[in-house]
């Protein structure tokens, strides 16, 4: 029964039914379900899965391998066990049967608690649910980095939390020996030197207290070569007062607390606390990838940018920028992830959307403070003093800061850090041209040999090489959209035994196309929707209607006679369009500027048409579109596609247009 199962991640990760032991012996086993339980409840997908066993470099069957580990902790721990969800994997672990679930609860209940005597119980509560420091025996550098590291924190800020807690009630003795066992752990954490001292000088044992002083010094000396902090310093010159004087590294009240896990690493901000977190909340890295040029030289950019930051007079700022789907996102981390090194005091990562539309700055930055140590409790109100905590925090550290899917400017400068020794990345569909210090790189579609490149990696070169006609067939369906590409190439690895010429004449289908392009939680119509839903209703309506016309591109002309508005309103309306990448402009001699469509973004439009516009609209957008291009200049002739892309009108459609078929067009 799935009820009957216990599980720990603390100390080793062990699995006990009815109280006996359930043996795991393989090690990815152990890293699939330590990575399932730190989420327990919420969903990994497969992509994270195997991020976490094999890093950036996974095998060619790692979709496969992966099921077969899930099969196999199925076996073991029961069918019920690991719950397959649309787009991934998550294990059910509620009712106290997980001890950090029981960890975080008496925590947050301490956190709360004022009366001394009550917080210290909780505390101590709580420690107990614990073995030691997590994860101990699972060997994943990914998972250590990430979940884990924010983990480890939390235990390690909750076990210095628990000692002052103690040592506000004169339990003195009572701590030392947990304290000697976390500074052997963890010999470089000056604040847990700070308690250990403390304790001693409270309890009476003066000259333990400076022997010990002495011994973190001489540690940090040698292996690091730096200098106690400011917290020891004070420690100490309060020990060599003698006893009548109060350290001040044990404060009489509550410190307050570090943020609930999950919400990054970190120490609390306040009165009492040590500093703010380093904190590193960065997803994982894409192995995926075919921009290696461009991706070099924005990484000796930003290098740049730390090395030369004390020098600078604003926040350094990269905007990358592109349609939906042409790996904005996946340059960002794998920047991020590239330059971590020159960034040391931390890299976080905030996505400014969800599934209800835009964040507001304020919420962002209430995720961003937590992930910067910042108790939920002691989080300011409103959002000025949020941003001033936000910059303070960040003044004179080197930290990396990536905001991804930005709307505008106006929602990312508060987000922005002031210190001239950080640095951002922000994405965004929109080139974000008002903010300052500000980098602007705009991302396109790949080359043939790009997409063909990111493919072979996915699925094998052999593979790809056994069927090169077909793989060119493939990148063209995509129209070299780094998101189709990759989706082409998922859906390949999770069926071996389809051939590539198979996925292609499926994809052949404008009809189908679309259906096609979606795998797991990716999807090109999902990508395409957010800045669809990001327009005005009348740029709404132009994006649907123009795409039913068959023409290579459109004039300003054109396009105002098939939506029944004023050229120069019309013009606004495609200038917005473009701006959001959901046409293209380019500059065509003797007619002016013209506009098209990328292949899967007409096929989206001409969808939505057909659901949102009547017959009637459909038919007249056409039929005044022609009657204008039929009476262009002589001089403005700009050829329509020989093969319509669309399913052929019916011939209702065409007497009403009162056009021959051969010119083409949908209605």
């Amino acid at each position: 029964m799935l009820d009957d199962l216990q599980f720990d991640v603390f100390g080793p990760l062990t699995v006990r039914r009815a109280g006996e032991l359930i043996e795991i012996p393989q090690a990815k086993h152990r890293v699939v379900l330590a990575s399932l339980l730190l989420r327990a409840g919420r969903t990994l997908t497969a992509e994270e899965l195997i991020q976490q066993l094999w890093g950036g470099e996974p095998p060619l069957t790692a979709r496969k391998t992966l099921q077969g580990y899930i099969a196999r902790l199925r076996k073991v721990l029961g069918a019920d066990a690991v719950v397959s969800r649309a787009s991934g994997y998550a294990v059910e672990a509620g009712g106290g049967r997980l001890d950090l679930d029981r960890f975080n609860a008496l925590l947050k209940k301490a956190e709360a608690c004022t009366e001394p005597a009550e917080r210290a119980r909780l505390f101590r509560e709580a420690m107990e649910q614990t073995k030691g420091t997590p994860l101990v025996d699972i060997p994943s550098e990914y998972l250590q980095q990430g979940d884990g590291a924010a983990l480890l924190e939390r235990w390690l800020n909750a076990t210095e939390n628990w000692a002052d807690a103690e040592m506000a009630v004169g339990r003195y003795a009572e701590v030392l020996p947990r304290l000697r066992a976390l500074v052997s752990e963890h010999p470089f954490r000056e604040s847990a030197w700070g308690r250990l001292m403390t304790a001693l000088f409270k309890a009476g044992r003066q000259g333990e207290a400076l022997s010990t002083y002495q011994e973190a010094r001489r540690l940090l000396s040698q292996e690091l070569g730096v200098e106690p902090g400011a917290e020891l310093r004070a420690a100490h010159r309060q020990i060599l007062a003698g006893p009548a004087a109060r350290p001040e590294s044990a404060p009489d009240r509550p410190e307050p607390a570090a943020p609930a896990f999950g919400a990054g690493a970190g120490a609390a901000a306040g009165a009492g606390s040590p500093g703010p977190a380093s904190p590193y909340t960065l997803p994982p890295r894409l192995a995926e990838f075919a921009r290696p040029a461009v991706e070099a030289e924005l990484g000796r950019w930003l290098r740049e940018v730390s090395r030369d930051g004390g020098e600078r007079t604003g926040p350094q700022t990269l905007d990358l920028y592109g349609a939906a789907g042409v790996g904005k996102t996946t340059m960002a981390v794998r920047l991020a992830h590239a330059v971590s090194p020159v960034f040391p005091d931390g890299q976080l990562y905030a996505e400014l959307q969800d599934g209800h539309g835009f964040r507001e700055p304020a919420d962002v930055l209430g995720e961003l403070l937590r992930a910067l140590g910042v108790a939920p409790a002691a989080l300011p109100g409103g959002l000025a003093e949020r941003v001033a905590l936000y910059r303070g925090l960040l003044s004179h550290r080197r930290v990396l800061v990536v905001l991804d899917g930005a709307r505008d400017e106006a929602q990312v400068r508060p987000l922005l850090p002031a210190s001239p020794t950080c640095a951002a990345v922000v994405t965004s569909l929109e080139m974000l041209s008002t903010l300052g210090g500000t980098r602007h790189v705009r991302l396109g579609l790949l080359s043939e040999g790009e997409s063909l490149d990111i493919l072979g990696r996915m699925i094998g070169r052999e593979r790809l090489a056994a069927e090169e006609r077909a793989a060119r067939d493939l990148v063209r369906y995509c129209g070299r959209l780094p998101l189709a590409v990759r989706i082409v190439g998922a859906r390949l690895l999770e069926r071996p035994h389809w051939s590539l010429e198979q996925l292609a004449r499926r994809m052949e289908s404008e009809r189908r196309r679309l259906d096609e392009l979606a795998v797991g939680d990716l999807s090109v119509r999902d990508s395409l929707a957010v800045g669809y839903a990001a327009l005005a209703a009348p740029e709404q309506r132009a994006f649907r209607l123009l795409s039913l016309l068959e023409m290579a591109s459109v004039s300003v002309r054109v396009a105002a006679a098939a939506l029944g508005l004023p050229d120069d309103r019309t013009e606004e309306i495609l200038e917005r369009l473009t701006a959001q990448h959901l046409l293209d402009a380019d500059f065509v001699k003797g007619s002016g500027v013209h506009f098209s469509y990328h292949g899967l973004v007409r096929l989206y439009a001409r969808e939505l048409t057909f659901d949102a516009d009547s017959v009637h609209s459909r038919h007249g957008a056409v039929q005044d579109a022609l009657a204008a291009w039929y009476a262009r200049p002589a001089g403005a002739l700009v050829p329509l596609r020989a093969t319509p892309t669309a399913p052929v009108p019916g011939p209702a459609v065409r007497a009403a247009a009162a056009l021959p078929p051969e010119l083409g067009f949908t209605a």
